[in-house]
């Protein structure tokens, strides 16, 4: 999810004036809009005092979930189990939980307390799953914001890179793989290195010809991961995704089987003209199109069609 300071510029520069609050600090008497983004597990003592206020005087409450959830049964996926530091996680309730079961617990739970008037996901495949749970959620996926990147006049001298925790059990199985069919993967995902962070990553992902994507959990996506590579001219090349709206594969980005995936990197690897096809496509889109602006003017939106309902 885009950081406080980001959301905050953005829903400036769409005419609204914007504080930061700390929840110790926040303001609930209206009129007034209260957005939390991320994960809404982070806000409980906010959500604990909206609860207290009578509906008709809290303010607009918007929820943009942007946190991992199941994929939906209809994707025919696999369930996966927790790992061993989530179960830890759980088992102490530790306030930093954020796997994918628990974030869908606490989401319907909050669903059916009726405290927030625009509750939201950043991805059409959690969309999917929450309606198989009965709980009815709006869609308005993660853009791009130029802290993510931009475009870098370097040679592209880096064939391949995975840019994430590469120690998971799935993603070692995955490399491992692709390395004996040849391949040489650059492998990155220290968060203490600064080569990971602002412009340092810009510059490692402009001189890179395909960004590997693989998901820790099978199906999923990273909004982040797509952003940045699409914005900084690298290829993302995916596992198959459960519903990559906005993104369309083969437009935006190139989509392989575990099987055949050394094969599709290779051939994108050495024909820059397939490769520049999709990633000029998907630089323009990010840019252009799926931008954050873009995204906070749905959510207002929504919060407009909230207050509308009110005043009825």
């Amino acid at each position: 999810m885009s950081s406080a300071p980001v959301a905050a510029e953005v829903l400036s520069q769409l005419g609204f004036e914007t504080r930061l609050a700390s929840e110790a600090e926040v303001d609930l008497s209206r009129p007034r809009i209260v957005y939390m983004g991320g994960n809404p597990r982070a806000y409980r003592k906010t959500l604990g005092r909206l609860a207290t206020i009578p509906p008709t005087e809290r303010p607009v409450v918007i929820v943009w979930h942007t946190e991992p959830l199941p994929m939906p049964r209809s994707a025919g996926l696999k369930p996966e189990p927790l790992t061993l530091r989530e179960v830890g996680k759980v088992i102490l309730r530790d306030r930093r939980i954020n796997d994918h079961y628990s974030n869908a617990r606490y989401l319907r739970a909050l669903a059916r307390k009726g405290l927030v008037d625009a509750l939201v996901v950043a991805a059409k495949a959690y969309q999917a799953y929450l309606a198989e749970e009965g709980v009815v959620v709006e869609h308005v996926p993660l853009g791009y914001h130029s802290s993510q990147g931009h475009l870098l006049d370097l040679e592209r001298d880096i064939d391949i890179l995975f840019l994430g925790e590469f120690r998971l059990r799935r993603r070692r199985r995955i490399l491992r793989g692709l390395r004996k069919n040849g391949l040489e993967i650059l492998t990155l995902g220290d968060y203490s290195d600064p080569r990971l962070w602002g412009e340092r990553r810009t510059e490692l992902l402009n001189r890179t010809k395909v960004m590997l994507h693989i998901p820790r959990l099978e199906g999923h996506w990273s909004d982040i991961r797509m952003n940045i590579s699409m914005a900084t001219g690298a290829l993302v090349i995916s596992e198959p995704l459960c519903l990559p709206d906005p993104f369309v594969p083969g437009g935006h980005y190139g989509e392989s089987s575990t099987e055949t995936m050394a094969d599709t990197i290779c051939r994108y690897v050495s024909d820059e003209d397939a490769r520049l096809r999709i990633t000029e496509a998907a630089h323009r889109f990010v840019t252009t199109e799926l931008t954050l602006e873009e995204s906070f003017r749905q959510l207002l939106g929504l919060a407009s069609g909230a207050v509308a309902r009110r005043e009825k």
